[in-house]
């Protein structure tokens, strides 16, 4: 645990040292160059940090609640509830995840085309289509964790202590909180993170080909959309791309690193293997 924390926090104090040199050079040079209207594009990617944040927390948030509960109840009490559950969540699996987000991302661009007088300015238009695309990935996302989570109490439901404690008459609820939850909680941290990782490429995969967010949102999609044509150009524009990717990568790598130090703290079976 304490090798884990040392690599995190060496690795957070120097994207700290980073991050501080940037913006003392930046405010002279434009370290990462400019686009093809010079516009500063380390000033695009940073700015896109909250693009990439909001989308993967927000899908989270919707995502976690459907994930947790619906995976717990179908593992734990099993029978008829299982097999509603079992029977959505294939249901929604069979739909082409990409298809259902750009045809609700299309409906959205209709409503908003028709109804023009409901936005006061295009920052509204486009922070309600990077919220709707959070809602739609985290209804279509949550299927993956649920699955793990109900086989995951299928199996702690046989263990020793739960059937001691539905043997006292401990009630179903306090078992689920007190035993199901605590030991599953590994699991939900390390997908969470992953689908966390999957969604910032996620953004960059719909932006790409549109179905995203919108072109007037600063996003590392949107960028690699844009360096497209300038990869084309002679001699060849290549640091939007560039600094995308490199913003995407730290992002994503921190995640990890942050997943795998919260894992070791939190985690019991993984304390004891260290002590």
């Amino acid at each position: 645990f304490i090798q884990k924390n040392k690599v995190f926090l060496s690795s957070l104090t120097i994207m700290i040292t980073i991050i501080f040199l940037l913006y003392d050079l930046g405010s002279q040079y434009y370290i990462l160059g400019t686009d093809k209207v010079g516009e500063d594009v380390l000033y695009k990617s940073i700015k896109s940090i909250r693009t990439g944040i909001l989308i993967g927390t927000l899908t989270t948030i919707v995502m976690l609640p459907f994930a947790i509960f619906l995976g717990i109840f179908a593992g734990y009490i099993g029978g008829l509830i299982d097999d509603i559950i079992q029977y959505i969540y294939t249901t929604l699996n069979s739909i082409p995840s990409v298809l259902l987000i750009a045809s609700a991302i299309l409906m959205l661009q209709v409503y908003m085309s028709n109804n023009p007088l409901e936005f006061e300015n295009i920052y509204e238009r486009a922070d309600l289509r990077l919220f709707f695309l959070c809602m739609i990935l985290g209804l279509t996302s949550w299927t993956g964790l649920c699955r793990l989570l109900r086989g995951e109490s299928m199996k702690l439901r046989e263990v020793e202590y739960v059937q001691a404690s539905q043997t006292f008459g401990l009630k179903k609820i306090s078992i689920i909180i007190r035993h199901i939850i605590p030991n599953i909680m590994h699991i939900v941290i390390i997908t969470v993170v992953l689908d966390f990782s999957a969604l910032v490429l996620a953004e960059a995969v719909l932006s790409y080909v549109n179905i995203g967010v919108d072109p007037t949102t600063y996003s590392w999609g949107n960028m690699i959309n844009a360096a497209r044509l300038e990869m084309s150009r002679e001699p060849i524009v290549w640091w939007s791309l560039f600094s995308a990717f490199l913003f995407m990568f730290v992002l994503v790598l921190f995640a990890n690193l942050f997943s795998d130090a919260v894992r070791e703290a939190f985690d019991p079976r993984a304390s004891k293997n260290y002590e």
